[in-house]
């Protein structure tokens, strides 16, 4: 049996020095970094409640009131920038003819939970607000990330379920890391999966004390079936050689048990892979843009 190595409670100023030695390293290991840099999104401010957010905006130039989708980036909650997904995200506005939101939510270990996620709130609780800024049907909103993305998006599902203020109508997990409590150790490690111990430093740099992270906020595997009743329309998307598959399987299995609309494919890839450019990856997104593409039939039905 392999032997586990000792998880060591880092402070937060260790915590920062590795992170900040992975945010160097990063851009030189990306394929993407070397891409050119066009940028599609239109860049943009947003005053919040919880304060100024830089967001990334597609198909605002647009007249016609349309459906709002709003994403959230992955980079394991202490790196990547909304930029990560511009790529995609004309393609999506276009093919699913919706307006998009793209959210630059601060990172960790600089602020920790709820800090992203009261963030991400904002953002979708501001458009709601103020549909006439943007153009958008504010009772039809979609929210959708990759990896640390999509337990953002999940966790905002969450925080909004006692009240319904954002209301929303469509939600898209795509391979999130849905348990953050657990040790990455005693996770499945498939070959090229994430490394256990940047899993250690990524979960304690997003929420610090180990007992906090059993929250179904910051862990939406430990929500109950009672707690995820109200989520609407859901894509889950994992990825059979990734650590994180299972826990966001549980979670797929949650939704199903209290009834939620689930459409769900795990893929025989890697944690990331629609990120890359290969016939997977053009499947996911292409079933990310068709359960976008749900909200416009909502909108007809509720025009007749």
């Amino acid at each position: 049996m392999k032997k586990i190595p000792q998880e060591k409670e880092l402070t937060r100023a260790q915590l920062q020095k590795k992170i900040d030695q992975v945010r160097f390293l990063m851009p030189l290991l990306s394929k993407a970094s070397r891409l050119p840099k066009v940028l599609k999104g239109k860049e943009q401010y947003m005053n919040t409640e919880k304060g100024k957010i830089r967001i990334l905006t597609y198909n605002m130039e647009k007249t016609e009131k349309l459906p709002l989708f709003v994403n959230i980036h992955g980079g394991g909650f202490t790196a990547g920038t909304p930029e990560a997904d511009d790529l995609y995200m004309m393609d999506i506005a276009n093919r699913a003819n919706v307006k998009i939101i793209n959210i630059d939510y601060s990172l960790s270990p600089e602020v920790e939970f709820p800090v992203a996620l009261n963030e991400c709130y904002a953002v979708i609780a501001y458009a709601r607000k103020h549909p006439d800024e943007f153009g958008i049907d504010p009772d039809s909103i979609a929210v959708g990330g990759h990896s640390a993305g999509g337990n953002l998006s999940a966790a905002v599902c969450l925080k909004d379920a006692p009240t319904k203020e954002l209301d929303l109508k469509g939600l898209v997990l795509d391979y999130p890391p849905m348990d953050i409590y657990t040790d990455g150790y005693l996770k499945p490690m498939p070959k090229g999966a994430i490394p256990p111990k940047m899993s250690r430093v990524a979960d304690a740099s997003y929420c610090h004390k180990k007992a906090d992270r059993k929250n179904p906020l910051v862990s939406p595997a430990f929500a109950t079936v009672d707690q995820v009743k109200s989520f609407p329309p859901t894509l889950v998307i994992t990825a059979s050689g990734d650590s994180l598959c299972t826990e966001c399987e549980v979670f797929k299995d949650t939704l199903i048990k209290a009834g939620v609309d689930v459409t769900f494919k795990r893929f025989e890839a890697k944690h990331g892979f629609t990120h890359e450019d290969t016939p997977m990856a053009k499947e996911a997104w292409s079933m990310i843009i068709e359960h976008i593409k749900k909200m416009h039939k909502n909108m007809e039905k509720k025009v007749r």
